[in-house]
Formats: structure tokens, sequence, C-alpha cells
């Protein structure tokens, strides 16, 4: 009687975990995609999908030449694509794309009506390469940050730099990075969980996040799950980002002066930086970061910035000191750090789901790895007309050509006449 009373016990204290959750999936950050296309007046239900003969590594590269005011002046692609098995193959990334290059001695893909079509035989393996050029106008809401840049002079006005981050001379430039991948979402939760469950899926995403590179982020479609078997199901409204890792440099040519701004190590010509950029979320409410450079006369700022999708470690980090998760719920947590968790893998998963529509930047339907870095930098100035002297008329010379034309008309006359 005695044991039985102790297994109902522990039947009514032990939760059933009855209630499915539907994690956040990349298939709506496509949407986004769809929309490009339309904008260069393509068809996405013509778009195929994609068909290869077996997993393909996509890498790419996304240059954006900024103005002087930080605006976007061009977007390039320097996309790599390497393709195992053998076949045939047709690759249908959405893009859009305005042209193509090889970068190979492989013919550069197809740009129809916006989409990138690669199309040819694989005998085992194939490397392909391309760069192409997109339309500005419509990557800059795209893009995953924006970048700001403005010039106070020594006579206090502000404006911006000139082409090519040229210094008019002495005076001080901000230059304000800001993540621009935040968006409202609604997602799910619940009231309890298996710490048993999410311990590895949590610790497979903090590896990602101590280790930061331009590879995909986890999501459903790269080591999540799509469900997770929860108590008290239910949804939340909420604002989802993708850190962004930033690194790179700020320096200065013909003339001298200094950086300041957070995460930045001075060097002779300005200084280096390094450092995770949250999205505008209400665990992050600042999302900008902004640095300063003091210029000693005119000159060039040089603007190198390096930006990848990436995990915030801190906020991955397990609770009461554990060194992983999987301490953490041998360790018999609590219900509320267990929904705590749950919350934090979620995020996890929408974050993942947000880095989906940046990288692949150009919205391929590929099986396989690849990564995707942002590089930012002050475009080259627009090429100028050469001058040329002021010409002035002869009137002399004009009388006596216009001379000429008379005569060579009368001749013709007469000649049409004989014949």
């Amino acid at each position: 009687m005695r044991k039985l009373v102790l297994l109902t016990c522990l039947a009514l204290t032990t939760p059933v975990y009855g209630e499915t959750v539907p994690l956040p999936t990349p298939e709506a950050a496509r949407v986004q995609q769809d929309e490009l296309i339309a904008v260069v007046g393509g068809r996405v239900d013509r778009l195929l999908k994609s068909d290869v003969p077996g997993p393909v590594v996509n890498d790419e590269v996304v240059r954006v030449g900024l103005g002087g005011d930080g605006g976007i002046g061009a977007v390039t692609v320097d996309q790599r694509l390497q393709l195992q098995g053998e076949g045939d193959y047709a690759i249908r990334e959405r893009g859009p794309a305005r042209s193509a290059a090889s970068l190979s001695a492989d013919p550069p893909p197809v740009t129809r009506l916006g989409a990138v079509v690669w199309q040819g035989f694989s005998p085992g393996r194939r490397d392909l390469a391309a760069r192409l050029t997109l339309d500005p106008v419509i990557e800059t809401p795209h893009l995953p940050l924006t970048v700001a840049v403005t010039f106070t002079g020594a006579d206090g006005r502000a404006m911006p730099l000139q082409d090519g981050g040229r210094l008019p001379g002495a005076g001080t430039v901000t230059v304000t990075v800001t993540n621009a991948t935040s968006q409202p979402q609604v997602l799910p939760t619940g009231a309890d969980v298996s710490a048993a469950t999410i311990a590895p899926l949590l610790d497979r995403a903090l590896a990602v996040a101590l280790r930061p590179s331009a590879g995909r982020l986890p999501s459903t479609d790269l080591g999540l799950p799509r469900t997770l078997e929860v108590t008290g199901a239910a949804r939340a409204q909420a604002s989802q980002a993708m850190p962004l890792r930033l690194s790179g440099s700020l320096r200065l040519t013909g003339t001298t002066g200094t950086v300041e701004g957070p995460a930045t190590t001075a060097t002779a010509d300005g200084a280096t930086f390094a450092g995770t950029l949250g999205g505008s979320t209400p665990q992050n409410a600042d999302a900008s970061v902004t640095f300063t450079v003091r210029a000693q006369g005119a000159g060039q700022l040089v603007l190198d910035l390096t930006a990848v999708g990436a995990l915030n470690q801190g906020e991955l980090a397990p609770p009461n000191g554990f060194a992983d998760w999987g301490r953490w719920a041998a360790a018999g947590p609590p219900v509320a750090e267990r929904k705590a968790a749950l919350d934090l893998l979620v995020a996890v998963a929408a974050t993942g789901a947000r880095a989906s529509s940046y990288s692949p930047y150009l919205g391929a339907d590929l099986v396989g790895s690849g990564s995707t870095t942002f590089s930012f930098g002050f475009a080259p100035p627009t090429a100028r007309e050469v001058g040329r002297a002021v010409l002035h008329p002869q009137w002399g010379a004009i009388s006596l050509a216009g001379l000429a034309v008379l005569l060579l008309l009368g001749n013709a006359a007469l000649i049409w006449r004989r014949s």
C-alpha cells in the first residue's frame, strides 16, 4: 500500500510534456526575398527549385560601397560554390541580381528577371565562382546594418564626407553603425520543458557563440528540432534580431589624428575594433555603436568593416555558474529556470530563422554548408570627366567652311541633273 501511495505522488509531481510548440523556422524569412524578386519584374511562382547531385558549399562575400554620408552606393557579391556528386545541376537563387561576371574558368550564371541561375554538369566535383552586381536601391533596406557618417569642420557645420571618405580639412568625423535586423515576431513559449531535452540544444548553440565565424547559425534547418514538447503552451509578442560580430579598422591617410570608440585598439594611423552588436530587443535596447575620428587636416578616412551573424555568448551562458547546460540539467533545475531556458532556446531558433534571410544572402535553397560575410567600406570616388580647354568660335574659319559646303551641294545638284 505504501508503495502505491509513493508511485501516485510521483505521478502527480512529475510534469507531463504533452503539448507541442513549433520553433521559428526560416521559411518566413524567404518571403522578404520573394518580394525583392517582384521589384525587378520577376515571377517567384516561376522560379523552380534547385536540382543538384549532392551537397553544396555556398560561400559569399557581400561587398558594400558607401558614399560620404554612409549611404549605399554599390553592392556586389562574390559567390563561390563547391558542388559534390556527379550529374547535371541547376542552382536557382532568388537574388535579385543585375549582372554577373565569372571568377573561374566556367561561364557566369544567368541573371534573368532578377534570379541567379547556374546550370551545367558536375563530373564529381565542380567549383563555380562569380561576381554578381546588385541594385543598391533594392539592397539598402535588406542589408543587416546601416552606417551613418558626419563630418564637422572647424566652423562647426556638419556635412557628409567627400566621395571615397576624403576629408576636406581638420575636423571630427562620427561613424555610427546600427544593427538593422530587428523585427517584431510572435514566438512560442510554455510554462515548463524537460531540462534534459533542451540542454544539448543549448550547449550546441553555446559552442557556436564561443567560436564566432561566418558560417550559418543554428536553425530548424540546421541542428534544431522543428517542435518541442512542453506544458502550458502559449504564444507571446516579441522582437527578434540577429547579433552581428563586427571587426575591422578606421585609418587616416594623408593626415594624422585619433580614433575612439567601444572595443577599439589604437594603432599608429587610427584604430582597430572587434565586438558583437546586438539588435534592438528587450534584452538589448542599444543596437548601435559610434566611433569618433579627430583628424588634424585634409586627408582620407579608410573604413574596413566586416560583419557576420553571431549568437550572444553572454546570453547563452548557463545560470548559477555551470560550465555547460548538461551539468545544469543534471542538477535538477527548478521550473523557473527551465522556463527561462525554453525561452532562450526559442530565441536561438528565432535568431537562426532571422539569420537565414541574410545567409545565404542570395537565397539559395541548397542542402549543405556555407558562409556569408558582409564587407563595408567607402566606395572609390566616381570617375570625373577630364577637364578640357574652353573652345571659342573662329568666325572666319566658320564662314569658309560654310562656303565649302554650299559649293559641294551645288556640284551634287549638277550631278543629279545630268543623271
